[in-house]
Order: C-alpha cells, then structure tokens, then sequence
C-alpha cells in the first residue's frame, strides 16, 4: 500500500512540476504579429507616412508589449518599398481586443488602395 501511494504522489508531483513549467513559458511568451507591405510603385509618400502613424499611435494601447517597425532594405527586393510593422502581445485575447480598436480599422482604409501584397503572420516567441 505505502508503495502505491508513494507512486502517485511522485506521479503527481511529476505532472504538478511540468504543469508549472508549461505555464511559466506560456505567461513569459510573447504573441508576434508581422505585417510586411509591398507598395505600390506609384504610393504617395504621404499615405505611406500616414499609415506608418497609425501603427505608432495604435503601438501605444496598453495591449501592445512591444512594437517595431521599419523599411525592408534586403538588396534582392531593389525598387520595392517594403514596410514591417511588428506588434508584440502577452495573449491572443490582447491581440484579439488590439484588432476591436477603432483606430484598427483606418489601417485598411489607408492601406488597400497603396498595397501591392500584404503578408502577415502570428507566432508565439520560443526562445
């Protein structure tokens, strides 16, 4: 019997031990969302400008961890105006209320008619 109980509550000590470990990396990992944006050729500076202030001022709600943006200057896209907006969130539900604020909507209004592509892409951070 005692060799029972002494099994489980090393088992469970186990589970209790990698429990605490998965919500350790899940509390301490960012939320990344990338958006690159190829321009068209004929993309007025100023709405480009405009939209890189809507990223900063949208970069400034409390749900917003960290934010970086910048123009892609890789030598193997010459002549294309890239700009990389990312957005860093501690939980999908950040990222999910980021996307209900109402500034959120003038990225599109601003964006499509000056886009060629958007990529976007959402991952969790490993480190």
């Amino acid at each position: 019997m005692k060799k029972i109980f002494l099994k489980f509550f090393l088992f469970a000590t186990v589970l209790f031990l990698f429990g605490k470990k998965i919500n350790a990396q899940t509390n301490n990992s960012l939320l990344r969302h990338i958006v690159i944006i190829t321009f068209k050729q004929d993309a007025p500076a100023d709405s480009i400008k405009a939209l890189d202030n809507i990223y900063t001022d949208l970069s400034k709600s409390p749900l917003v961890k960290d934010f970086e943006m910048g123009v892609n200057v890789s030598t193997r896209d010459s002549g294309v105006i890239k700009h990389i907006y990312v957005t860093s969130f501690a939980s999908k539900d950040d990222m999910d209320n980021y996307r209900k604020i109402p500034e959120y909507g003038k990225l599109f209004k601003v964006s499509l008619p000056v886009s060629e592509d958007v990529t976007v892409a959402d991952y969790w951070v490993n480190k």
